[in-house]
């Protein structure tokens, strides 16, 4: 399809340029919308052939610590000149308004597809780089249909891909994609050869040998790319199109940015599990390891007076980021700093979730009794003090009790799962009643919302409780908040429904004696065996810049029609902590990613929820607590898999940050050769 540009704007490409003749460019390998943009647009994406100097962030998928031998002071941060809380974005580029670093699903996802494949083309534009995969349906097949993730190569291999094409690299499933005879004619090659393209380094297919259904097609990427997954009628095409840049520059991680002037100070001690130690970091002080034992400490808890800590003890020779698997430990209580360390009388085979009531005079814990797999573990009190444990749940059924947590009122509220996946939520009264607030929770008088329950967490005082529930009919979690007897009182997150647009209404605007500047012409049907093919890019590219012809575009591709209903809000919210005065903080993540948490921190007051900051981060925020007027937070490598549930790689470097919303001071108060878990004061 040919474009001629206007006068004027010929007329300045030519000074600039001089030999360029802008007679026109054919663009074959896109859309026509794609094609076509306006002058602006084209200006603002196209190099210039001599740029001015940008910083270019790089992204490396684990972080280079300086050696310590243990937690460390940070030295004085230096604030910022401009430090806020809510730094500047940069300007977004039109042409990308659609893509994200989001994971993405194209189709129905309903049912198998045949197709062959006919051809595959890469092509390069100004802001972005795509690759376009032609498929030819079998007559009632259903329609095509495909997932996408951005991940490391890291990430990758732990998903039973044996090697990666790059740091980086873009994902797209068709699981739905038949092994017919469709599909062996269509001889994918393990490598694709992609010419013309920078962004996109290569990519290749991966097939699971005796598989039924399914391929999966690696891109590979130098960086963390935003991008988009589309599909296309007549003909049928999977493109998948890759900005040439990040949209995540140094100041998209708010809570990576010092603020406030000056260090900000510890209201109180913190505590944390690092390498199998317990240790504490107080306001002026070097951070101290209060265990320092060749045995590994894997759970623990701190007395509401701050005076006395009990923790599981395992046996020496396990690795902290094992710590979930049932192996023998022992409940153990000590002075808070660190003195007169002493094991409490044994129950069962293990222990885990040691918490202090509201007196601090009675622990739950709770114990694996038999060492089967899978562990199926009920909950025992003893006094903090010493004496004899006392099985306070019969572990006689199909539940699994884990994560106690004690209220005002002596209750205890705690998290259950069966063998069969069911999930809830139990609340017991000092009476005894047990009463099954998750099933009260999970279904309304609409049908089933939830279908599982995350561990709670209760405020200082025991009043208030928030667990994390996944929701059952869509993907994602909401965070709710119920009062002491196990009534909701908020939900946090919550996803709505989005009504589609109206249908416009087409209005020719055409008359009978206008002239189209330009012809749509079909494209010309690739056969034979798919090949990679490449046209023109960079500054031919910046030749199409007329506006849309008036005439209609019959041949032109068309967008796969969206199934399902669109809904609005958080992918995920999760609890961060309580803070002293009594009010939650807690994480939205914006989208289901596997390479950017794309995040907003808030402060629920009683029912008011008020955002206090919103970032961006290629790094995951772990474990969290409440600390005096503010919170404390950890900030590690993700662990693979989807951002924002808080799971850091243990194995890597860390660092312990500290907000105090009262003076607005943020700073980095600790780092650490490894990750920190169970974070509390």
């Amino acid at each position: 399809m040919n474009f001629h540009p206007p006068r004027l704007f010929a007329t300045l490409v030519l000074a600039l340029i001089g030999t360029l003749v802008l007679a026109g460019c054919e663009l074959t390998a896109a859309s026509e919308r794609e094609q076509v943009a306006n002058v602006q647009t084209i200006l603002a994406g196209t190099p210039s052939a001599t740029p001015s100097p940008t910083v270019t962030p790089t992204f490396t998928v684990t972080p280079t610590p300086t050696p310590t031998v243990g937690p460390s002071p940070t030295a004085s941060q230096t604030p910022l000149p401009s430090a806020t809380s809510l730094p500047p974005t940069p300007t977004p580029n039109p042409a990308l308004g659609d893509f994200s670093f989001c994971n993405q699903q194209v189709g129905t996802g309903l049912g198998r597809f045949s197709a062959g494949l006919s051809a595959v083309e890469s092509t390069g534009f100004p802001a972005f780089e795509q690759i376009s995969i032609a498929f030819e349906l079998a007559p009632g097949s259903a329609p095509l249909s495909a997932a996408a993730s951005c991940l490391t190569a890291a990430a990758l291999l732990t998903q039973g891909v044996d090697s990666a094409p790059d740091d980086y690299v873009l994902r797209v499933d068709l699981p739905g994609w038949l092994r017919d005879d469709r599909f062996a004619d269509a001889g994918l090659t393990e490598t694709l050869a992609i010419t013309g393209t920078r962004t996109i380094t290569s990519a290749a297919w991966a097939v699971t040998p005796g598989a039924t259904s399914g391929a999966t097609l690696l891109i590979g990427l130098n960086e963390p790319l935003p991008y988009r997954l589309s599909i296309e009628r007549n003909p049928t095409r999977l493109v998948i199109a890759v900005a040439r840049q990040s949209t995540i520059v140094s100041s998209s991680d708010v809570l990576r940015i010092p603020t406030g002037g000056g260090d900000p100070e510890l209201a109180a001690p913190l505590f944390y599990l690092l390498d199998g130690d317990l240790w504490k970091l107080e306001a002026g002080d070097d951070p101290l390891n209060l265990t320092a034992s060749p045995e590994t400490e894997i759970h623990f808890a701190v007395s509401p007076a701050g005076d006395r800590l009990a923790f599981c003890r395992a046996a020496a020779g396990l690795d902290p980021a094992e710590s979930s698997l049932p192996v023998p430990s022992s409940l153990w209580v000590m002075d808070a700093d660190g003195d007169n360390p002493r094991p409490l009388p044994q129950a069962g085979i293990n222990c885990a979730d040691p918490a202090f009531s509201q007196d601090g005079a009675t622990l739950a814990f709770t114990v694996d009794e038999t060492g089967a797999l899978p562990a199926q573990r009920t909950i025992f009190t003893v006094p903090a003090g010493g004496g004899t444990p006392t099985r306070l749940i019969s572990g006689a059924d199909e539940w699994s009790r884990t994560a106690p947590q004690w209220l005002a009122n002596d209750a205890l509220i705690f998290a259950a799962t069966a063998q069969d996946g069911r999930s809830t939520l139990f609340l017991r009264q000092d009476s005894g009643e047990v009463r099954d607030v998750g099933a009260e929770l999970a279904v309304t008088d609409t049908g089933v919302r939830y279908s599982a329950f995350g561990a709670p967490l209760v405020s200082r005082d025991g009043t208030r409780i928030a667990v994390t529930a996944q929701r059952a009919d869509f993907a994602g979690a909401d965070l709710i908040v119920l009062d002491a007897d196990g009534d909701e009182l908020d939900v946090l997150g919550a996803q709505r429904e989005v009504p589609p647009p109206p249908t416009p209404t087409p209005t020719r605007t055409a008359t009978a004696t206008a002239t189209p500047t330009s012809t749509a012409t079909p494209e010309a049907a690739v056969t034979g065996t798919p090949t990679a093919t490449s046209t023109a890019e960079a500054d031919a590219e910046a030749t199409a810049t007329t506006p849309p012809p008036t005439s209609t575009a019959a041949t032109e591709p068309e967008l796969e029609d969206e199934p399902g209903v669109q809904r609005e809000g958080p992918y995920t919210t999760r609890a961060l902590g309580w803070d002293d005065a009594g009010d939650l903080i807690y994480l939205s993540t914006l989208c289901a990613s596997d390479i950017l948490l794309d995040y907003q921190i808030y402060r629920w007051e009683g029912g008011r929820s008020n955002l206090l900051a919103t970032g961006q981060s290629m790094r995951e925020i772990g474990a969290a607590t409440g600390v005096g007027t503010g919170i404390a937070y950890v900030g590690g490598t993700p662990a693979p898999g989807p951002r924002g549930a808080g799971a850091i790689d243990l194995r890597t470097a860390a660092s312990l940050w500290l907000w105090d919303f009262e003076s607005g001071a943020r700073g980095e108060i600790a780092t650490t050769e490894r990750g920190m878990t169970e974070l509390s004061r």
